[in-house]
């Protein structure tokens, strides 16, 4: 579900939207610049749909070359949305609206995120959490 001439793409979803460990998905740049990802969407079924907003990132979000950005995505505004631990579906769109990225998320255990690895490649798979971080198998 990768566009391999794609530079920005979902690379970990977190799933145990409790208020004191919220979900979140992180976004990687695999570009060797900056990118300000601003004006883009993130969005679960309900969005997709149009049965509820998408959520658009914060404005000046930049994420630095190899970097990345978690977004927390179950922060109760009305594009609030939590992932489901029992599996999800996720989609991200550049500012111009483009889907440029989506993912199916497995079932996950508590202390489970699901990650590519390495960071920005095809390779998907469970493993422990590393938000804000490389993925380490």
């Amino acid at each position: 579900s990768i566009n391999p001439t794609k530079i920005i793409v979902m690379n970990e979803a977190y799933s145990r939207g409790v208020t004191a460990d919220p979900d979140w998905v992180e976004i990687y740049n695999g570009s060797a610049f900056p990118v300000d990802i601003s004006a883009y969407r993130i969005y679960d079924p309900g969005g997709f749909s149009g049965a509820k907003e998408k959520k658009t990132f914060p404005a000046g979000t930049v994420i630095p070359s190899h970097g990345w950005f978690a977004i927390t995505v179950d922060d109760g505004s009305a594009s609030g949305f939590g992932l489901s631990s029992a599996g999800d579906q996720l989609w991200l769109e550049d500012g111009t609206g483009a889907v440029i990225d989506t993912v199916t998320i497995p079932a996950m255990d508590i202390n489970q995120s699901y990650g590519r690895y390495p960071d920005g490649s095809a390779t998907w798979k469970l493993s422990p959490f590393s938000r804000g971080a490389a993925n380490n198998p």
